[in-house]
């Protein structure tokens, strides 16, 4: 699976700061296993005081931009515009998920779809994506 992410402002949303819209453009695949990882994520952590640490607040939402409340066979996969906070809630879903869970790898597959590893590999992708985009690549 290819695990690069394109990250882009979304037009009229500011000068690059924390503030505004980011669009995350992905392939379908990748689309559906973000899905499928905060699906995941949201059903193993039912504490709102623990899920909300994780995600860095407790009215952050991922149902919106993943269309997390429709069935799969609606779910229409494509770019996702996520608010600043809402992207950084879906990089703790990729960096917890496969980190915290007690799952054998087996089960992690049959449960997220994927390895641990392609989880962490796209939540490296979005440091990566936010890094050019920001323009604070090093080098």
């Amino acid at each position: 699976m290819e695990t690069e992410a394109v990250i882009r402002r979304a037009e009229g949303t500011g000068d690059g700061s924390a503030g505004g819209s980011y669009v995350l453009v992905l392939p379908d695949d990748q689309f559906h296993l973000l899905r499928r990882a905060a699906v995941v994520f949201a059903a193993q952590e039912q504490s709102p005081a623990a899920r909300a640490l994780v995600l860095g607040s407790w009215d952050v939402s991922l149902d919106e931009p993943l269309q997390l409340t429709l069935p799969y066979d609606d779910v229409v996969p494509g770019p996702v515009t996520l608010t600043f906070a809402q992207l950084h809630a879906l990089h703790a879903v990729l960096t917890t998920l496969p980190t915290s869970s007690v799952w054998t790898e087996e089960e992690f597959v049959g449960r997220v779809g994927d390895f641990r590893e392609t989880l962490l590999r796209l939540a490296s992708s979005l440091r990566w994506g936010i890094t050019v985009r920001t323009g604070e690549a090093g080098g």
